[in-house]
């Protein structure tokens, strides 16, 4: 069934119940009258309204894409949120250059950790690569970083080509906590600011307007600060 059909099947069994309602209560003046053919009535049509009402919030939880579970797994401490991010080393697999994490000091950057198996990170490739062309001009890096081989993340770029800074990491051996602790869950994404202090994190694929909300006060503050 599509979104549209769901929809319109959960708002005619509202109009219809509802309807329902309001002839048996101007004919009787009660929504429980005494009859048991109208009183059997005026409970299915309340029982229609309930399921009407369950199915537009599941319909709505799915076309969102929110779902019904959290993604559970390791989470950042209170001293590490706010803190100055640690520094990391990665390799970017175009160029197969040595990067690091304090390079890009002076700009936002949204880290992305993904893997090329995980399903929900392959969802969320396109917003981080939307999200890239639409603020790397106002001071926003997207940071995607891999543990994979780079001869895997090559073969993949061949059939979606990732538009950010893409780089990986040889296992998690040399990666500082959080970074290491949290690469447990894929995609898990961090905002550093400019200042490179950790200020948003989240576990779990994002859209685009999630993304944005997480990037836009930052984004703000750096634009200010170039006035």
């Amino acid at each position: 069934m599509s979104f549209a059909l769901a929809y319109f099947a959960a708002f005619f069994m509202i109009a219809l119940a509802s309807g329902f309602l309001v002839y048996l209560y101007r004919k009787t003046g009660t929504l429980l009258p005494s009859g048991v053919s109208e009183r059997l009535g005026s409970l299915l049509s309340m029982a229609l309204m309930l399921s009407a009402g369950l199915l537009l919030f599941v319909t709505y939880r799915v076309d969102t894409g929110q779902g019904f579970t959290t993604p559970q797994g390791p989470r950042l401490t209170q001293e590490e949120l706010g803190a100055p991010a640690p520094d990391f080393t990665f390799t970017h697999v175009e160029t197969q250059e040595t990067g690091r994490l304090s390079d890009y000091r002076g700009r936002v950057v949204l880290i992305n950790w993904w893997a090329t198996w995980c399903a929900p990170c392959l969802e969320e490739l396109p917003a981080l690569n939307e999200l890239q062309r639409k603020y790397a001009d106002q001071g926003l890096t997207v940071l995607t970083i891999s543990d994979e081989s780079r001869a895997t993340l090559v073969d993949f770029e061949n059939d979606l080509p990732l538009e950010t800074v893409a780089g990986y990491v040889v296992g998690d051996a040399d990666l500082p906590d959080p970074f290491r602790r949290t690469l447990q869950i894929r995609p898990t994404s961090y905002v550093i600011d400019r200042d490179g202090i950790i200020r948003d994190f989240v576990l779990g694929a994002q859209d685009l307007p999630t993304f944005e909300r997480m990037i836009s006060p930052y984004i703000r503050q750096s634009l200010a600060l170039r006035r």
